[in-house]
């Protein structure tokens, strides 16, 4: 049974999330390391008592963990023989993150990756002994390499000795995501014997995102309000550069209605509210809006496991199965058609699937792979304040594509949400992700300036486009400021998406309301990341920005608040705001949150995998972030749920074709 989340605890999850990089939801529901064991917490998963192990570093490092029952209640670390100014320095951010995440898979520190690894591995060690081997976490290579451009390697060979069972199903899916789950139960309704599995337990599975994008949605036809097919498949092409996969694009408009309203009856057996986003329309907006969201109402509890569980409970009356703990570790074939794939179960045995119609793999993308980024957009890692991607985007599924002879798009990019802070006396680093935390209100158009203290931007643009606009800037690294009147302010400003913090129109919930953004704010006040001051010259000192540059930049945006009409860049006046009731509020930013990235295999219009002669790959279908022809260079964030949405869609369809054979 899933622990559920309140509003309130996503707050608290939010923090430990901003600190250990993995997501809100991924936190929020239990001890990782007791789902990934399989042993049952009602008995406790640890024999109280302090270990210690120690792993290889730079040099030899210790940790001393320290367990009760069930939870990791103190960490110590021996580092004194690494690099002074990075492993060392790395200490207490080490020791946060592992308490944090209660396990020691945790993303380390930026800069300090060999400290970070020789760290997880020694903790793991100290699982491992409190829990009688019950638990074994995964080791780290702690081997620097001199180039990226291997991130590749070469398929595994197994040998036929070493698979020790044999499972037979019709349709295989691979990853309970929002893309997985619709794949497993579309194939389960449609009368194929399906089995998905899933690499983590339950309560680390990835779950479905809470806004998923449609046209033709029978709310969207009833409430007057529907977007048309040929006005999005426009905008996804032209922001795209042309990239998009036109058919694609209109694949989804086509039928992603009717995944909507699949979805939305589904989520009604579970009492689950799934409504349609209407915002504000101005004449002379910068940036066309495009109102294709669709939302969870999540209410008191928060988790992206809900939806999936709903889904899941429906498929399963279907005859669906799903097995979690079980890993993919490479595709097999006969001839040029994929036949199922070799995985590693619990135990840590081979086990092959067989799957007569076909696989559909939807593994997530790659953002928490940190060669793979390094090597694939390197401009994306610049951008990355806090790195928020699913535990599972590893980019494992990509290679097995790659493997099996599927080529993957010539073009990389990734979902990075302005919502990162760092703290007032740091700065981006050119080449490096910065070493933040999240920031949810970092999309609100607020006064932004770089470290001169002057204004370079229009403050309301799609999410990366601000974080575009501030890598010309010095340090990549710029300032929010608002004054104590930024709830009103934030009404006022009618942001689209999950940036929006009041109702939409229709009355529809935000993801997060403003009152829990507050509370955000508060802790992040608390922890030093924003600074307040009584006076605008005090806030610029304790921003470390020139107070006669700062002060004169101010003067000049109140100037251009009480005319309502941005001279300088262009702003929609009523999105400007004036900078005159104290306290006045700041918080520096470098960089973004990474959510996912939003390039990979290439696929044709009935979801199959492409190989290097252009066709189709037989019995293999790919979905979800991991697949790719879609988007390209940035992310429609005005459209919301772009890409959640695709993913829906084009599982349920791949599902559909799968079961069918086509």
């Amino acid at each position: 049974m899933m622990e559920k989340i309140s509003r309130k605890g996503f707050l608290k999850v939010a923090a430990a999330a901003a600190m250990s990089g993995i997501t809100a939801a991924g936190l929020a529901a239990c001890n990782a390391a007791s789902s990934a064991s399989g042993v049952s917490s009602a008995t406790g998963i640890y024999t109280p008592g302090t270990y210690t192990a120690t792993a290889k570093g730079m040099s030899e490092i210790t940790a001393t963990v320290t367990f009760d029952a069930n939870t990791i209640t103190k960490v110590e670390l021996d580092l004194s023989g690494e690099t002074e100014s990075i492993g060392v320095a790395a200490k207490d951010k080490l020791i946060e993150q592992i308490m944090n995440a209660q396990t020691s898979q945790i993303d380390g520190v930026t800069g300090a990756t060999v400290t970070s690894k020789a760290v997880q591995n020694a903790v793991a060690d100290c699982i491992q002994q409190a829990s009688g081997g019950a638990i074994n976490p995964a080791q780290q290579s702690t081997e620097e390499t001199s180039s990226t451009a291997d991130w590749l390697g070469e398929a595994p060979e197994i040998a036929e000795s070493d698979i020790k069972q044999t499972v037979d199903c019709e349709v295989l899916v691979v990853g309970a995501g929002s893309s997985g789950t619709f794949a497993a139960a579309a194939a389960a309704e449609a009368g194929a014997k399906t089995i998905l599995i899933e690499k983590f337990g339950h309560d680390m599975a990835s779950g479905i995102r809470d806004t998923l994008a449609a046209c033709g949605s029978k709310q969207q036809q009833e409430d007057g309000d529907d977007v048309s097919k040929k006005d999005a498949v426009r905008y996804l092409c032209n922001w795209s550069q042309g990239y998009t996969r036109r058919s694609l694009a209109q694949v989804w408009a086509d039928k992603s209605g009717e995944t909507m309203d699949w979805f939305t009856n589904v989520l009604a057996e579970s009492g689950i509210d799934f409504r349609h986003e209407i915002d504000e329309k101005h004449e002379g907006d910068n940036y066309e809006v495009l109102d294709v969201g669709h939302s969870t109402q999540y209410g008191e509890e928060y988790s992206e496991r809900l939806t999936m569980d709903a889904v899941l409970k429906h498929a399963e009356a279907d005859g669906l199965e799903v097995q979690y703990e079980i890993t993919m570790v490479k595709l097999e074939k006969d001839g040029d058609r994929v036949t199922g794939l070799i995985a590693k179960n619990a135990s840590d045995e081979y086990v092959r699937y067989n799957a007569s119609k076909g696989v559909i793999l939807a593994c997530g993308g790659y953002s928490g792979n940190e060669t793979m980024m390094k090597a694939l957009q390197p401009q994306s890692v610049e951008q990355t304040c806090i790195n928020c991607s699913k535990p599972g985007s590893k980019g494992d599924g990509i290679k097995a594509c790659l493997w099996a002879g599927a080529i993957m798009d010539t073009t990389h990019a990734s979902m990075i949400f302005d919502r990162g802070a760092i703290k007032p006396d740091q700065v981006g680093e050119y080449g490096k992700a910065s070493d933040g935390v999240l920031f949810w209100m970092g999309s609100q158009p607020f006064l932004k300036v770089n470290l001169n203290g002057e204004r370079f931007m229009n403050e309301y643009m799609p999410y990366d486009l601000v974080l575009h606009a501030a890598a010309s800037q010095p340090h990549h690294t710029y300032c929010t400021i608002w004054d104590s009147k930024y709830a009103e302010d934030c009404e006022k400003f009618a942001t689209h998406g999950c940036s929006r913090l009041y109702p939409h129109v229709n009355g529809t919930n935000p993801v997060l309301p403003m009152g829990y953004v507050q509370s955000i704010n508060d802790d992040l006040q608390k922890q030093g990341y924003i600074v307040e001051a009584d006076t605008v010259e005090e806030l610029a000192e304790k921003l470390g920005l020139p107070v006669d540059a700062f002060t004169a930049t101010v003067e000049r945006y109140n100037e251009l608040a009480a005319k309502g009409e941005d001279e300088d860049f262009g702003k929609e006046g009523y999105r400007l705001s004036t900078l005159q009731q104290a306290p006045f509020y700041g918080v520096r930013q470098a960089g973004g949150y990474l959510i996912c990235t939003i390039d990979g295999i290439q696929i044709d219009d009935n979801m199959h995998a492409i190989d290097q002669d252009f066709k189709a790959i037989p019995g293999l279908y790919v979905i979800g972030d991991m697949s790719g022809n879609y988007f390209s260079g940035s992310y429609p964030s005005l459209m919301a749920g772009a890409a959640a949405g695709r993913s829906a869609t084009f599982g349920r369809l791949a599902g559909q074709n799968a079961a069918a054979g086509i």
